[in-house]
């Protein structure tokens, strides 16, 4: 038996975490959420998560902020980051993928698109162990 991808969830919103932890959950993943990225480094390094949902715009350290972080550490240069924002501002688009995003998604989003960009981007990275 294959173990589920871990997938982490950033989002000050209570309510977005708990839509895309489920969605995420649903869809085959183990989640774990945080309403701010200061555990994010310190926690899960050790597990290995195959994925990242990452809220752009946050109180205190901003999204962006966390993902220039989480690409300086060994184990988050490789690991795909979902920047998911709600601003419709190319600026900030660009500014995340400069940073390092794999990609980005615009809220609102159903659950479906949720798991289904998850699983396109892990896809090559579990050699097979994960299908759609």
């Amino acid at each position: 038996m294959t173990s589920r991808p871990l997938a982490l969830v950033i989002d000050d919103d209570p309510l977005m975490l708990e839509f895309v932890s489920t969605a995420l959950e649903g869809g085959g993943f183990d989640v774990e959420t945080a309403e701010d990225a200061r555990r994010l480094l310190s926690d899960v390094q050790d597990r290995h998560p195959a994925i990242v949902f990452l809220d752009v715009r946050m109180p205190g350290e901003t999204g962006i902020e966390v993902l220039r972080r989480l690409r300086v550490s060994e184990w988050g240069r490789e690991v795909p980051v979902v920047i998911m924002t709600g601003e419709r501002r190319l600026d900030r688009v660009v500014e995340a993928m400069s940073a390092g995003a794999t990609t980005y998604m615009m809220k609102p989003f159903t659950p479906v698109q949720i798991v289904l960009r998850a699983r396109e981007l892990i896809q090559p990275r579990e050699s097979g162990s994960f299908h759609y």
